[in-house]
């Protein structure tokens, strides 16, 4: 109990505007009992309902456009990178005549890094309140001292903008809306500008919802328009649920009569600027110190792409921060599409020192890398949580975690019941309902079910779960074997809920067929429960981690991270904030973690005499 209350910190009354004083976080333990969960429209999705089956069929379309080398970053023109830094300059108030942004600036940069963002519309505005205050913090420098950490100069989208598919409309809803609700609050003056690189729901509506976001204007934007975007008196629970309705009777007819529906020019956010043309992009940061955002599509890395990071790698010799949507390790191993980006650009942490900051996983995890690499997992901006790694054995160790194994064990026991109850929807209800059906019919008229029937539906289950937790080659065997015993228990129950129906005939006061039709019922919820505790097999034992935690649309943990690229490009600092239970009015925002990476080629040229 004592560690339950731990967690529940109370904010402390402040005064309006004033600087956040987070608390610290505490320790890996049991967390809150229950947590708040967003009532308002749109709500999380619900990843095994029937609204969100049209974002899977996207997922299959997308790919399949992807396997057929049809590529959008083609014909894209992305900006050099000193072309990028100038009109990033214009917008910051800095100078033009530089070669990095701190030098144009003169000054420390401040970047706010947020990923896998637009869920349900209650956290992300929770959320929208944690990124767009400033904190204060005991100064590293000097711990006598307080440092004050402002909203960044630049934010930094790490992809996956929107859930479950990124396009205008769920952008508008998920993120403009009630991003721009909360800064109609914090409008400071102070001009800061947005950057982004895309993840797969990006990719899955063709980057439409993601280039209206953050490609650079054309012209200019009406701020009115903008202010609109989050006023609470225009932008109604009612008025989007309306808009949502009309748009898809807009596509009916459109498609009828063969016309186009007008769609938002842009996307924008009060008081940041969108700067970039291409889908990737690479930054001059600091002396000595680049940042860099690749985008691999849904596949990898295109020609064109690795022509252009080349290029600026050979002219300028820099340490690196890469923005990534995949993380190059998930789950504290090896994660395929992340180290396909690095293989792609011939980079490595332990010979580059490269730090990675990443999203896709909807956890926090720093781990470090060799002697000066690091990598940052930060994919808590507002989609379902992911745990940590549970069985974590001969594998990297992380310095930090948010939550830990101890919060993911005890939050993996819920999955099982939530499952079954419909928290993620009811289409594997439906399922499991079309699965028993035969069996069903053959109980009805034979008064038992099949033992042939069962052997063939146990079988095509087996086949089914297995595909659903093999998505790691080393680990197939023993996901196999997991799956095998679930479609045996899965093909027996209609066996024990017959049997309980016929047991209790004497005794219920309707027909047979009544029983059935309730035995039918609880074979299929039953069997739901059984799928639910095969994905928290999954997620201890670590075979599929990221599986088990889709049901459970969990709302809390939610975090980004606030970084101090310092002038003369010698190292980055990072301030992890945070909160639990995301939606609960009184929950303190946490500092997470601190860290610091130094720059590696700062430190060589330093050794070498040259002047930073």
């Amino acid at each position: 109990m004592s560690k339950r209350k731990s967690l529940l910190s109370v904010v402390p009354p402040r005064p309006p505007n004033a600087p956040v004083r987070p608390e610290k976080a505490p320790a890996d333990g049991l967390p809150p009992i229950r947590f708040r969960r967003g009532n308002a429209y749109p709500k999380a999705i619900a990843w095994f309902g029937f609204k969100s089956f049209w974002g899977h069929l996207w997922s299959l379309l997308a790919s399949a456009i992807a396997a057929e080398d049809i590529d959008s970053r083609d014909w894209m023109r992305p900006d050099e990178p000193l072309d990028l830094l100038r009109r990033m300059s214009t917008h910051l108030g800095g100078r033009n005549d530089t070669s990095t942004l701190t030098e144009a600036l003169g000054r420390d940069v401040w970047i706010d890094f947020i990923a896998d963002t637009g869920d349900d519309v209650s956290v992300s505005a929770e959320v929208a309140k944690i990124v767009f205050d400033a904190y204060v913090v005991d100064d590293p420098d000097d711990t006598s001292k307080e440092l004050t950490l402002p909203r960044g100069d630049i934010l930094v989208f790490g992809g996956d903008t929107a859930y479950p598919v990124a396009s205008e409309l769920e952008i508008q809803n998920r993120v403009i809306v009630p991003y721009n609700r909360v800064l109609r609050e914090r409008i400071d003056g102070r001009p800061r500008v947005l950057l982004g690189i895309p993840g797969n729901h990006d990719w899955y509506a063709g980057l439409d919802g993601f280039g209206r976001m953050f490609r650079a204007p054309l012209g200019t934007v009406d701020r009115a328009s903008v202010l609109a975007m989050g006023d609470p008196e225009t932008d109604t629970e009612e008025t989007q649920r309306a808009n949502q309705i009309g748009h898809f009777f807009e596509w009916i007819e459109a498609l009828r009569i063969g016309k186009r529906v007008e769609k938002r020019g842009a996307l924008p956010l009060l008081g940041y600027t969108p700067v970039q043309n291409a889908s990737y992009w690479a930054l001059p940061l600091a002396p000595n110190l680049d940042l860099w955002g690749p985008d691999r599509q849904l596949t990898t890395l295109d020609m064109r792409q690795r022509i252009f990071f080349s290029t600026r790698r050979d002219e300028v010799k820099a340490g690196l921060v890469m923005c990534m949507a995949d993380p190059p390790f998930a789950f504290l191993e090896p994660h395929a599409p992340g180290q396909d980006i690095l293989n792609s650009l011939d980079l490595s942490f332990e010979e580059d020192g490269l730090f990675a900051l990443t999203g896709d996983i909807h956890h926090y995890c720093r781990i470090p890398m060799g002697s000066d690499g690091l990598q940052v997992t930060a994919g808590g901006g507002g989609a379902f949580l992911h745990p940590a790694r549970i069985s974590r054995r001969n594998l990297k160790k992380p310095k930090a975690e948010f939550p830990g194994p101890i919060a993911s064990r005890a939050l993996t026991a819920k999955i099982p019941l939530l499952l079954a109850l419909g928290r993620a929807g009811f289409i594997l209800h439906a399922a499991l309902a079309v699965a028993y059906g035969p069996m069903q019919k053959i109980a009805w008229t034979a008064g038992k079910p099949s033992a042939i029937t069962a052997g063939i539906t146990g079988l095509v289950l087996w086949v089914v779960l297995t595909l659903v937790g093999a998505t790691r080659g080393p680990n197939v065997w023993k996901v196999i074997g997991i799956a095998g015993a679930s479609a045996v228990v899965l093909a027996a129950v209609p066996f024990g809920m017959n049997a309980a129906a016929t047991a209790l005939g004497p005794k219920w006061p309707y027909a047979t067929a009544s029983l059935l039709a309730v035995a039918f019922v609880a074979m299929v919820l039953v069997g739901v429960f059984v799928v639910g505790v095969y994905l928290m097999l999954l997620t201890i034992f670590g075979l599929a981690t990221d599986q088990g935690f889709g049901p459970l649309a969990h709302p809390g943990y939610k975090h980004f991270v606030r970084l101090r690229v310092r002038r003369d490009g010698s190292q980055i600092e990072g301030w992890t904030l945070g909160k639990i239970d995301t939606l609960r009015r009184s929950a303190a925002v946490l500092l997470v973690d601190h860290f610091v990476w130094k720059n590696p080629r700062f430190e060589a040229s330093t050794r070498k005499g040259a002047n930073p």
